[in-house]
């Protein structure tokens, strides 16, 4: 397997392992402090997103899906981003991180490109 194999796999780790983590925290909270939007976006929607982040978290590993969970939850960060910020509220570094490594995954840039042999 070549280097830059490595490269995509472990994006796509990272991104799968912060996709279950943060999912898995909307219906029990493990990461302290919590989300300061919790308490300002309903309920149905908090537990909506954190059932499809666990989806995400699962179905970025397949590579025919990969690109649609990253071209979908790359605007989801950038607005909720958003939304922290017009709130007055700044722990927004996972979701900015999220969306780099998403866009990196999305936009394929020749050095995770594999080489059929």
């Amino acid at each position: 397997m070549s280097f830059f194999m490595n490269i995509l796999k472990l994006l796509i780790a990272i991104c799968s392992v912060l996709f279950l983590l943060v999912g898995f925290d909307k219906f029990v909270p493990l990461m302290e402090p919590q989300c300061s939007l919790k308490g300002q976006i309903s309920p149905i929607l908090w537990r909506l997103l954190g059932g499809l982040q666990l989806a995400a978290g699962i179905l970025i590993w397949s590579s025919k899906l990969r690109k649609y969970v990253a071209g979908f939850f790359i605007p989801v960060l950038i607005f909720f981003t958003a939304y922290h910020l017009k709130a007055d509220t700044y722990d927004i570094g996972g979701s900015i991180f999220m969306a780099i490594l998403l866009g990196i995954i999305l936009w394929n840039p020749e050095f995770l490109k594999v080489k059929k042999t």
